[in-house]
């Protein structure tokens, strides 16, 4: 089992769509997916209940805490965070074999992404763990188009960006669209889960 965490000391950067994203992506894919809800707002545990109720069959599952206790064998754990739970978030990429940060554009973005990243700096993480950054909701503007640019300065890997779009708030409790997916597909191949 290959577990891909979502990190990030903040609030509200995406976490969850880009967990639910990269779950589809692997289950569309084929593989056994689980997504566990590590967050008490329990974001992800909404989108299976919202898919449940709608008859949505989704190509994975979501798990809790507790559940993950004595999950069934799957090829890969995505790892939904919570916010500000630097503890949750140093167990959890202690175990990871793959670290994923998202973050919104911004330069005080970049600020609050330090405290993530110093939090990650003070864990022995497994060897050959690998990490990728995900600016979420960008849009066609100076501040965007600045970003990736200033996080490879820094010797961080953009592995992806995800556009700004109504259709990904419009797709909680049912499957993202097929146009919307490929950020989630260019990370996992930009990381070599998948080729």
């Amino acid at each position: 089992m290959k577990i891909i965490s979502v990190l990030s000391r903040k609030g509200g950067v995406g976490k969850t769509l880009l967990s639910v994203g990269l779950a589809q992506v692997l289950g569309e894919l084929g593989h056994r997916v689980a997504l566990l809800d590590r967050d008490p707002e329990g974001s992800a545990m909404g989108w299976q209940h919202g898919a449940q109720a709608g008859g949505v069959v989704l190509p994975y599952r979501v798990i809790g805490p507790i559940e993950a206790t004595r999950l069934e064998p799957v090829d890969f754990l995505i790892v939904d965070t919570p916010p500000n739970d630097t503890r949750t978030l140093q167990d959890t990429a202690r175990q990871s074999q793959v670290l994923l940060i998202p973050l919104l554009p911004g330069a005080g973005e970049m600020d609050r992404l330090q405290e993530t990243v110093q939090a990650l700096s003070m864990v022995e993480l497994q060897d050959g763990v690998q990490l990728g950054f995900v600016i979420n909701r960008t849009e066609h503007d100076n501040v965007s188009a600045a970003m990736r640019p200033a996080l490879e300065e820094l010797g961080y890997p953009v592995v992806a960006q995800i556009r700004k779009a109504v259709d990904y708030q419009r797709s909680f409790g049912n499957l993202i669209p097929e146009s919307l997916t490929a950020p989630f597909r260019e990370a996992m191949t930009e990381l070599e889960v998948i080729a």
